[in-house]
Formats: structure tokens, sequence, C-alpha cells
């Protein structure tokens, strides 16, 4: 086993664990610089594994990041949505107190018509 592929592994492995800790923080402002740094990395050259479960848990990580960064994804596009639902002003917004009832906020109490 080469000692540089070892290290570039051992740097990787550590990587994608800071990269884990910051989509958990929620640092997703840093996702870009986070990127240009794990390819900067992985561009070291091409190398091969030093062992099969090296290679798998490194892919784990990888898939774990993946997912929790999907998901983010997902929630920052379904929070701009609601947000531009309420600037519109064409919609609610349900809310829930403490004890679990929803109670819904904005939107048009009774029926307005327009007539041109």
């Amino acid at each position: 086993m080469h000692n540089n592929t070892l290290a570039t592994f051992d740097a990787l492995e550590d990587f994608l664990d800071k990269e884990h800790q910051a989509i958990l923080n929620g640092d997703l402002k840093d996702m870009g610089r986070i990127a240009k740094e794990k390819e900067a990395l992985l561009d070291k050259g091409a190398f091969l594994a030093p062992d099969r479960k090296t290679l798998e848990q490194v892919r784990r990580k990888v898939d774990r990041n993946h997912t929790l960064l999907a998901a983010a994804i997902r929630g920052v596009r379904a929070v701009n949505n609601r947000l531009e639902v309420l600037r519109n002003g064409s919609g609610e917004f349900d809310t829930y107190d403490k004890s679990g009832q929803r109670t819904s906020l904005g939107g048009h109490k009774g029926n307005l018509y327009r007539r041109a």
C-alpha cells in the first residue's frame, strides 16, 4: 500500500466528516467552497484504494453526505416556495401552538370579487 494513497484517503475521510458536520449545522453557503476543496483533493491524482474496506467507508460517507445535502436543498426550495406564496399574499400560513392545535394565519377573510 502506498503511503501517499493512504494519506489521501485519510484526508478525504476527514474532509467528508467536516462536510457532514457543515451540512448538519446548516452551513450551506459554504458548499461551493467545500465542493471545490473536495474536487482538488480527489484531483491529487488517480489513486487506488488501499483496500476494499477503506473504499467502502469513503463510499458510505459520500452517500451519507449526498443524501443529507439533497434533503437540505429540498428544504431550502420548500421554504423559498412558501415564502413566495406568503410574499404574494396568496395563501395562508398554518402554525401550531404548544398543544399541537393548528392555527391559520394570513389568507383572505371572506370573498372579495373585482369586476372590470
